[in-house]
């Protein structure tokens, strides 16, 4: 996925844009989540309802060489003759980088990097672990960073998945000691990595994430990480 996150970083700063004006029309319901991209102007929730852009304020379209996207609409009406497909109005979205999780017993874990890596959401829908992450970085930056989702495919069980969030910064990081942390930035983007061959629906009722990230608080963060964690509950 090399270049993966980088670019998404940046997609995702210019595309969040934030409608100048809502809609003065009456609208069904409105709606935010993660979706999975159909074609233009197409995407499906991860509830399964259809949506059609019939209406755009972002000032972007949605690239259908995206595959997952973060989005906030209005539903506007139901799309005649078709069961669970609808008219929307896109208010804001954000491009998600989507990569298969590697396996803790086969990666390569040098190449993943240990890097700090943040995670300031996350959540499971439509057979995907979502999530929003950060990592420091120099603005411009000069290196693609990379970030994996690694399965603990050995100490996972059946009632517990354990997973890691890992990140390669290429040497642009805060442990490099040639590297000036004042020069530093915390950018975010979406994630969204596919839980196929993983995830067994109503086998299991805990996911649990671990990831490395800096110590302190924005604008004063060390050079030394802790481990952060946090369990999602299955329904």
């Amino acid at each position: 996925m090399k270049h993966t996150f980088t670019r998404l970083l940046l997609a995702a700063v210019s595309a969040v844009i934030l409608a100048s004006c809502f809609p003065t029309e009456e609208y069904l319901y409105s709606d935010a989540g993660m979706c999975t991209v159909l074609g233009y102007n197409r995407i499906r929730t991860d509830n399964g309802d259809i949506y059609h852009i019939a209406k755009n304020s972002t000032g972007a379209d949605i690239s259908d060489t995206l595959k997952r996207v973060m989005v906030s609409c209005e539903v506007m009406s139901a799309v005649e003759g078709k069961q669970n497909e609808y008219n929307v109005h896109l208010i804001q979205f954000a491009g998600a980088f989507s990569t298969a999780p590697l396996r803790a017993s086969t990666m390569d874990d040098e190449a993943v990097g240990h890097d700090g890596v943040n995670v300031d959401q996350a959540w499971i829908s439509g057979g995907y672990f979502n999530m929003h992450v950060q990592v420091a970085l120099y603005n411009p930056t000069t290196v693609d960073h990379t970030v994996n989702l690694v399965y603990d495919d050995v100490n996972s069980t059946s009632e517990r998945l354990c997973f890691e969030l890992r990140h390669n910064a290429y040497g642009e990081c805060l442990e490099n000691p040639s590297c000036n942390p004042g020069s530093f930035v915390v950018g975010g983007a979406y994630a969204s990595f596919p839980l196929d061959g993983i995830l067994q629906e109503g086998s299991h009722t805990t996911v649990h994430l671990e990831w490395d990230w800096y110590d302190g608080s924005e604008g004063s963060y060390s050079r030394e990480k802790s481990t952060r964690s946090g369990d999602i509950t299955l329904n």
